[in-house]
């Protein structure tokens, strides 16, 4: 019998975005973080710089897009989608490799999937506060985790059902690639009628925005304790009123 309290493997293709060599600190903490709150901890790691080859450039990468970095992560997703199609089960869960979980992130994401209500559902679930996106206090209702979204969160920590998966590889096999991948998901969900939900409180935190981690992709590099201070002033200002980039 299936353990009704623990995370649901049967359900719940899970990968994480991460690379054969190198970022060695960030293995050891994804590790680390996910054992001690009993998530499978399963690396992808397809689609290295290294490995990208003209033929996967011409078959789903636009000519405009050349940052090396950004290429590579978005194919990471793209693969994990495709390999999460070749399975039978209902949910994708992909995570890249500097998210933080909150202590009781098993129990509050079995209570998100319930109130999702079954993987017939079009829907994207953000589980992360990426951009310090929040609902505001207000707006919360006792009980309810899953809110309705005008945009996306982050790409750091979300789930997605079959029909999402399926939609989302047509587009791109069509469209290619042409942006980073948070925002690429973001235009293309849009376009393809998927409903983007945000989980109230975020139970996932990426690293690489809470000063944690250096990026890994693009940006300019802060001092790590100068972009923590800014993060956690502005997380807890826009948990109490709210930030929407549409609102």
């Amino acid at each position: 019998m299936a353990d009704e309290s623990g995370f649901p493997r049967d359900q719940v293709f899970t990968r994480i975005c991460h690379v054969k060599q190198g970022y060695d600190d960030r293995r050891r903490h994804i590790v680390r973080e996910f054992e001690r709150r009993g998530v499978p901890v399963y690396f992808y790691t397809d689609w290295d710089q290294a490995d990208i080859t003209p033929e996967i450039r011409n078959e789903l990468v636009a000519p405009a897009l050349t940052h090396l970095a950004t290429v590579s992560l978005a194919l990471k997703h793209v693969g994990i989608w495709r390999d999460f199609l070749e399975t039978d089960q209902p949910y994708c869960l992909v995570f890249e490799d500097d998210v933080f979980l909150a202590r009781d992130f098993v129990a509050k994401f079995r209570q998100g999937l319930a109130e999702l209500g079954g993987s017939t559902r079009k829907a994207v679930i953000y589980l992360g506060n990426g951009s310090n996106y929040y609902t505001p206090s207000w707006k919360l209702r006792k009980g309810q985790k899953l809110y309705p979204a005008l945009h996306a969160r982050c790409a750091d920590s979300y789930l997605i059902t079959r029909p999402v998966a399926e939609a989302r590889c047509a587009w791109i096999a069509q469209n290619k690639i042409s942006t980073a991948i948070d925002h690429q998901i973001e235009q293309m969900d849009e376009r393809l009628g998927v409903e983007m939900l945000w989980f109230e409180r975020p139970i996932a935190e990426q690293g690489s925005e809470n000063g944690s981690f250096h990026t890994s992709v693009a940006g300019k590099k802060q001092p790590l304790f100068y972009k923590k201070l800014k993060w956690t002033l502005k997380k807890f200002r826009r948990m109490i009123f709210g930030y929407n980039a549409r609102s």
